[in-house]
């Protein structure tokens, strides 16, 4: 297949696919940023206590919750969605730039918590882009690429940046800056995606396009369970670095042993196993590929929590990133199949939005259950609930391969 950078179909699915590669490599950073630096340097440089981590770890969240009223607000004013999703970008790497030289906790986490909101708060115009620019039947084949790079990049800097740190936790100055530059670049990539003009709105409600969840029955159900299983992974992830990095819990790893478990072990998985479930979303029946990505994802998080040995909890770890190299393609395109033309970045707020409350609410509430019931026991609660929502999928496994919308 040669590349072709003329206007038409072919011209911007080869440049929205430069571009997304380059979004890709710059979001590696900011990943291993959020997943592991930004609640280290909380912890370990700052002795945060839970809410200030709570919040940090609930931050991108909170701008997926914001994602739905920023495409409220920009719908029908005429913008292209590369400019809508740049914006945000732009806002993550200055706030990054100031943590990196924040002389306070409060400074510190206000920039980090304002940085990452603004950086989930892009996704809906992303997925929105690759609708309009990807072929249907290959979506996940192109969208796998730069997720590799964003994977790759992520677990190299969570090797770097834990090896400066274990210099001295001082680096974490020139650490988040890189970050800084990073969110920069991100937003020069998806600035120059080829993009259409953002859709109108049909309602004057922020909060309207919620309602697709109710008239679109099947869209809702998935969404449904969705939630159950989403919320049983995301109240316990920051939890693992609590986990092996605080010494309440009896382990407090080393710096370079936390990102091993918390990052490298995970990425490196998810790098390998990316074009393997990006094949299967593009040919499999979805409803049946999410059920085994739930099972994967509970018996990981079992596996986790079960034991304070290092090599189990690596094999859990493991286990979650093979499960995570799914669960991003899914979680990026599913709304794609669903979603009838001209509604994709409408239908993929209402997802990006619900992802967004059980994020936030989510580390708050596993903090909580945590002292109360224990860690243990969090993780197989958890690893129910995810066993739950599998089985609340089965009587839609007929309706998985539901045809691409046409209006």
């Amino acid at each position: 297949m040669t590349q072709d950078s003329s206007p038409g179909p072919s011209g911007f699915l080869y440049q929205t696919y430069r571009c997304d590669l380059w979004r890709g490599f710059f979001d590696g950073a900011l990943s291993a940023g959020a997943q592991t630096f930004s609640l280290f340097i909380a912890i370990r440089y700052y002795s945060a206590g839970e809410g200030i981590k709570s919040l940090i770890a609930g931050a991108p969240f909170m701008g997926m919750i914001l994602s739905l009223l920023l495409v409220h607000h920009l719908s029908g004013k005429g913008l292209k969605k590369s400019a809508c999703g740049a914006w945000p970008s732009v806002i993550t790497g200055i706030c990054l730039i100031v943590a990196a030289w924040a002389p306070s906790l409060e400074l510190f986490a206000l920039a980090v918590i304002a940085g990452y909101i603004f950086r989930g708060a892009l996704l809906p115009f992303l997925t929105s882009i690759y609708h309009d620019n990807y072929p249907h039947d290959q979506r996940g084949f192109y969208f796998s690429k730069p997720l590799l790079m964003t994977v790759g990049i992520s677990g190299l800097f969570g090797y770097v940046g834990s090896s400066l740190l274990e210099v001295s936790l001082n680096y974490y100055n020139w650490l988040f800056t890189w970050l800084g530059v990073c969110g920069l670049a991100k937003a020069w990539a998806i600035y120059s995606m080829p993009s259409q003009t953002l859709e109108g709105r049909s309602h004057d409600h922020p909060f309207g396009n919620l309602k697709y969840a109710v008239q679109d029955r099947e869209f809702g159900y998935v969404l449904f369970t969705w939630f159950i299983m989403g919320f049983a992974n995301l109240w316990i992830l920051p939890l693992r670095v609590d986990y092996v990095a605080s010494s309440t819990y009896g382990i407090e790893a080393s710096p370079l042993m936390v990102a091993l478990i918390i990052t490298i072990v995970p990425e490196t998985m998810r790098f390998f196993f990316i074009p393997f479930w990006a094949r299967l979303f593009d040919q499999m029946n979805f409803v049946v590929l999410r059920m085994i990505l739930n099972v994967l994802f509970g018996t990981g998080i079992a596996l986790f929590f079960m034991s304070k040995n290092l090599m189990v909890i690596g094999a859990g770890s493991a286990l979650i990133g093979i499960s995570f190299a799914g669960g991003s393609i899914a979680w990026s395109l599913w709304v794609t199949k669903y979603a009838p033309p001209g509604r994709v970045t409408a239908y993929m707020s209402v997802h990006v939005c619900l992802t967004g409350i059980r994020g936030t609410i989510g580390p708050m509430i596993g903090y909580w259950a945590a002292a109360q019931i224990g860690t243990t026991m969090t993780g197989w609660v958890s690893c129910g609930m995810m066993f739950l929502a599998t089985a609340l999928l089965v009587p839609e496994i007929k309706r998985g391969r539901r045809p691409p919308p046409t209006s």
